[in-house]
């Protein structure tokens, strides 16, 4: 199997969110959200190339994500590292801006959340893509934001 190249499109960042599509190919695969300009204390990532690490597919996992996978690139490691200012930036399940702690959340479509812009049908996007990717690396460009 080869490896998938993923580009995440990030719209201009808001001060609360940051919404994007991920892609694979010119398949559009799920909408995104990250934190917005105000999120200092967990900011989301820089634009450029990361690799996407598995995270939690081992069976006697205890972490709290599970069967996902972590950005690795530009500051950023998979565990806390010296000489990376970030660790463990995940693809995740969430709907709303707080849950995002400087991740990435993934939902199959758009609506509204207690008053707020949020990602929706977030378990069905982490299930496809669990099946594209699997426990497998794959690549992620994002642009933009």
């Amino acid at each position: 199997m080869s490896r998938k190249r993923l580009l995440l499109k990030r719209e201009a960042p808001g001060k609360d969110r940051t919404m994007g599509a991920l892609f694979c190919g010119s398949n559009w695969l799920c909408e995104t959200m990250e934190p917005g300009d105000a999120d200092t204390a967990h900011p989301r990532v820089e634009p450029g190339f990361y690799l996407l690490e598995p995270h939690g597919w081992e069976p006697a996992s205890v972490l709290r994500f599970k069967r996902t996978w972590a950005l690795v690139g530009r500051d950023v490691s998979h565990q806390p590292e010296p000489g990376c200012s970030r660790a463990s930036v995940l693809f995740h399940e969430g709907n709303r801006d707080e849950e995002t702690l400087g991740c990435i959340l993934v939902g199959l479509s758009r609506g509204v959340l207690a008053g707020e812009p949020a990602v929706l049908r977030s378990r069905e996007a982490m299930a496809k893509l669990r099946d594209l990717i699997g426990p497998n690396l794959a690549d992620l460009v994002i642009m933009g934001g």
